[in-house]
């Protein structure tokens, strides 16, 4: 403790993850549905996943999304780190702009994912929606939006 004083604590162990806050040329958010342990319950996100030890943060969103949703991006880049209180990990927002459809997803064989795309209007409501707990990632969100200069739009 700061003041020289012990203490214990749980804190829960966790790696370095990206989030994709994806946006298409059309102003479409790129997002996911899956089944969330923990919560045991599907969620809607960014396209999320690790950085492996050997790649960058902007090497580890380019995979992810384009394993999880196909698409590739023109731009990605880091908006924000993010340290949570009893964790370790770091969780890297990054955007990607001028997303574009290549391929198909290449999921692991855990791994069960629905992916859509939102308008700006709807994903708006997604992330200003009180009712709405299923979004995981509002800070990327809201983050991508300011950076675009989409809050208002």
């Amino acid at each position: 403790m700061p003041d020289g004083r012990h203490a214990d604590f749980d804190v829960i162990g966790n790696n370095t993850y990206v989030t994709i806050a994806a946006f298409t040329p059309d102003r479409e958010a790129i997002l996911v549905r899956q089944f969330r342990p923990g919560p045991e319950t599907t969620l809607t996100s960014f396209p999320q996943g690790y950085v492996d030890p050997t790649e960058s943060p902007e090497e580890a969103a380019r995979r992810e999304l384009l394993e999880e949703t196909g698409y590739e991006a023109d731009e990605i880049r880091l908006l924000k780190e993010i340290r949570s209180a009893y964790s370790t990990e770091r969780h890297l927002c990054m955007i990607a702009t001028g997303c574009h459809k290549v391929g198909q997803q290449q999921l692991d064989e855990d791994e069960f994912i629905e992916v859509f795309r939102l308008p700006l209007s709807s994903f708006r409501q997604l992330l200003n929606n009180p009712a709405d707990t299923t979004f995981a990632n509002v800070d990327a969100g809201y983050l991508s939006l300011d950076f675009l200069g989409w809050l208002s739009a």
